[in-house]
């Protein structure tokens, strides 16, 4: 009777976790992106251009594939494509346009998988000859939603994963050695899941792509369902092969998460374990309900059986609140996003499956019930059916944390196909840091009672039209010139530079130093110390965003001698009037004409703003900017020679670092033999 009181209660918790899934839906997830998301256009979308443009590109925060769809017309006439539309860099994806386009209305439309296997599309509009008016898109976009054949290959996917890892820890866990009929019967379904397996990851993995991280690893489940069942088929004739099939099967469990979103970049790598445990949660409830119906289990075996769903439910119930939380920002997105409503109608199935299993577990063990328990689990089975439907359309959707941030972020305000105008001039006596974010360069001008913000747009100059807030006091910063943005607030300690307007949101952190000295005469003292020098080397790394990233070796000798080198790539040599380029170690030099370059020169002209921001054992850091360029450093000096040590440079698409590795004297510098 006590036993009987205890499981009571178990079921109840179980249930009460279940339904603790709806209510912890509004939880607050982490920002992250879960698509790729459109950064710009080239030209923008509406812009009307004085000559036509070769191409049309589109640039995405992450690597994609080109997807189905993608065309180029003149409104109201044919096409103006130009050979098929390639990927440039990874992330950039190129519709080449014919030659020589007459002034008028066009319209591209572009269309890309993303690395989760999401497919993307969108429209943009451009219009040839001066003084035209704004053009309207003559295309529509591919439709993105899940289409039947998608969700029916994610249907077989899911449903294969969750019978093919569910059966093997029923033969692991519940039947535990089994032989006879039984080893058989576990075969043959097993071999059925890996065929379902099969059958929906190629059908996907083919759909978007090998290139994909989703295709990826939709085809190593597809290659391990086939030895799986080719396993499970031999287990027929030979039940040593079975046991191997049953581990080798609980693979699977994990290429669902890293195919979906659990595994978006910037989100917490928590949701990868949740979601693998999720799955196998899942799997094992359904290898349960499956056994029942198709198995001839001993009472010990039901009894087991019967431990092993309710585990499943709770792990489920659990690791659901744990995704949910991360995937939704608000309650409101349960009823007002696609990705909301599929995932109640998903809650509803497993709510239904919790009350039903709540009936059928307590006739696991009365050998009598057997025939009505068979069919009562059946239902279980129906209902299951009905909810793997729901995770193959929920695994295709934007989810909630993405809408949001899409409804946020405004259409790019600004172009970067042309550089802006200068920046001004930094405050005098304001301390400068700067750093990259993403593509842009985004500098702080911190005064007693005003924080100003200067933004660098990739093709140079400042990039207005954006929003710009200082956290954590959430003020709004309002313009004050070209790539300016300017509050009226005295920070300390820490302060971060959210930028929207451009794609996603960016975010700069600086820390603000306690004090800062001003330290004009300390740099113009150490530039005068380096133009002084007879050899200096140093590696250097040059990025122009997070993906692209170019490092080198320098040597630069007086009076005018350069040698670089990328290993193992190109190198060059500059000697006075005459230049040497080849472009692989070992590769035939070519000579070139070469205006002189004064070495050894600083990589700043002219410095304003220099102050002291940190000291250590025998260094001092100094930060400065140089108006001229404009850019803005931070510089590691030797505290007794003023020689650098590090310098870091913030400037327009170019984010350097240099590392000095010798002040040499010795000339080693000399013109190819």
């Amino acid at each position: 009777m006590g036993r009987r009181r205890r499981l009571r209660t178990v079921r109840r918790r179980v249930v009460l976790v279940c339904l603790l899934v709806a209510a912890a839906l509004g939880g607050r997830a982490a920002p992250a992106w879960a698509h790729a998301n459109l950064v710009r256009t080239d030209p923008a979308n509406g812009a009307v251009l004085v000559r036509a443009p070769a191409a049309v590109r589109v640039v995405f925060d992450e690597d994609v594939r080109v997807g189905p769809g993608v065309a180029a017309v003149r409104n109201g006439g044919g096409s103006i494509l130009r050979g098929r539309a390639r990927i440039v860099g990874g992330n950039s994806l190129v519709v080449a346009l014919r030659h020589g386009l007459a002034d008028g209305d066009y319209s591209v439309r572009w269309s890309i998988f993303s690395d989760d296997g999401h497919l993307e599309s969108g429209v943009i509009a451009f219009a040839v000859g001066a003084g035209r008016a704004p053009p309207q898109a003559g295309l529509e976009p591919v439709a993105t939603g899940p289409t039947l054949d998608s969700t029916f290959s994610r249907w077989l996917f899911t449903a294969g994963t969750l019978g093919a890892v569910g059966i093997a820890l029923l033969g692991l866990i519940v039947v535990r050695r089994p032989d006879g009929e039984t080893a058989e019967r576990i075969a043959l379904l097993l071999v059925v899941s890996a065929v379902f397996v099969a059958g929906g990851a190629g059908s996907e993995a083919h759909r978007v792509g090998l290139d994909t991280r989703d295709g990826t690893a939709l085809t190593v489940g597809l290659v391990v369902a086939v030895v799986v069942a080719l396993l499970a088929g031999a287990a027929t004739l030979e039940r040593r092969a079975l046991r191997p099939a049953l581990v080798l099967a609980l693979g699977l469990v994990a290429v669902p998460s890293v195919a979906g979103h659990a595994l978006d970049p910037g989100l917490a790598r928590v949701n990868v374990g949740a979601d693998v445990l999720h799955v196998a949660g899942a799997a094992a409830w359904a290898g349960v309900l499956v056994g029942v119906v198709a198995l001839p289990l001993a009472p010990t075996e039901l009894r087991r059986a019967s431990s092993l769903a309710l585990v499943g439910a709770a792990v489920v119930a659990m690791t659901g609140i744990v995704r949910a939380s991360f995937e939704l920002l608000a309650v409101s997105q349960l009823w007002s996003t696609g990705y909301g409503r599929a995932l109640l109608v998903k809650t509803a199935f497993f709510v239904l499956l919790v009350w039903l299993g709540r009936l059928n577990r307590a006739r696991l063990v009365p050998l009598l019930a057997r025939a009505r328990l068979r069919r009562n689990v059946t239902a279980e089975l129906v209902l299951l059916a009905g909810l793997v439907a729901a995770v193959a359309v929920l695994v295709q959707l934007r989810p909630g944390r993405n809408t949001i941030a899409l409804a946020a972020a405004p259409a790019p305000a600004v172009s970067v196909a042309e550089p802006g105008p200068q920046p001004p001039r930094p405050p005098r006596g304001a301390v400068v840091l700067a750093r990259e974010a993403g593509p842009l360069a985004v500098a702080v001008e911190v005064e007693p009672r005003r924080l100003t913000a200067i933004v660098l747009s990739p093709a140079g100059g400042g990039l207005s039209g954006l929003g710009v807030r200082f956290l954590p006091a959430g003020a709004a910063a309002v313009p004050c010139g070209s790539g300016c943005y300017s509050a009226p607030l005295a920070a300390r300690g820490t302060v971060t530079v959210e930028v929207t307007g451009l794609g996603p949101m960016r975010r700069a952190t600086f820390a603000l130093p306690a004090s800062a000295p001003a330290a004009d005469k300390l740099v113009r003292r150490a530039q005068r110390v380096f133009h002084g020098l007879a050899g200096v080397s140093y590696r250097e790394r040059l990025a122009s965003d997070l993906t692209h990233v170019v490092v080198s070796r320098w040597r630069i000798e007086r009076p005018n001698r350069v040698f670089y080198a990328i290993p193992g790539g190109a190198e060059g040599i500059v000697v006075g009037t005459r230049r040497w380029d080849r472009d692989t170690p070992g590769g035939r030099w070519r000579a070139s004409a070469q205006t002189p370059l004064t070495q050894p020169a600083t990589q700043w002209e002219t410095s304003t703003n220099a102050h002291v921001v940190a000291r250590g054992r025998g260094t001092v850091t100094v930060t400065f900017a140089d108006p001229g360029i404009p850019a803005f450093f931070s510089v590691v000096f030797d505290r007794r020679t003023l020689l650098p040590r590090v310098l870091h440079m913030t400037a327009a698409a170019h984010f350097m670092t240099d590392r000095y590795t010798g002040f040499d004297p010795t000339r080693v510098i000399r013109a190819p033999g």
